[in-house]
């Protein structure tokens, strides 16, 4: 096996690594730590991934399953089903508060022609 690092873990490296203050270093612990160590990735683009994965394991299991992914699709198509009956109610509330511009306009002409008719009688 070749060698990657080399130099040797001490206690104070564990305690340093150790980000889940479990009293040790786990296999993501270390690498994180030596992918970092070796400019093969830096901390922000490491947590991001992590973060990406927990975001994908729905269940929380450490896993990505099948379950996972059906449960994403779900959860994205209630939320498009929600987005649309908003939009829909919207749309709805909408029409009931403020006529059509053409209604709003024959209104306004019909009240106009009564009023130059009643002038027009007298």
């Amino acid at each position: 096996m070749k060698k990657l690092w080399s130099k040797e873990l001490k206690v104070e490296d564990i305690i340093e690594l150790d980000e889940a203050h479990d009293g040790g270093v786990n296999e993501l612990e270390y690498i994180k730590f030596m992918l970092i160590a070796m400019h093969k990735i830096d901390a922000s683009l490491f947590d991001d991934l992590r973060n990406q994965f927990e975001e994908m394991d729905v269940t929380g299991d450490g896993l990505i399953t099948e379950k996972d992914l059906k449960m994403m699709a779900m959860r994205k198509m209630h939320k498009i089903s929600h987005k649309l009956k908003l939009r829909a109610y919207k749309k709805k509330l909408t029409k009931q508060i403020i006529p059509a511009p053409t209604v709003m306009f024959e209104s306004a002409l019909k009240m106009l022609t009564k009023t130059q008719s009643s002038g027009s009688d007298q």
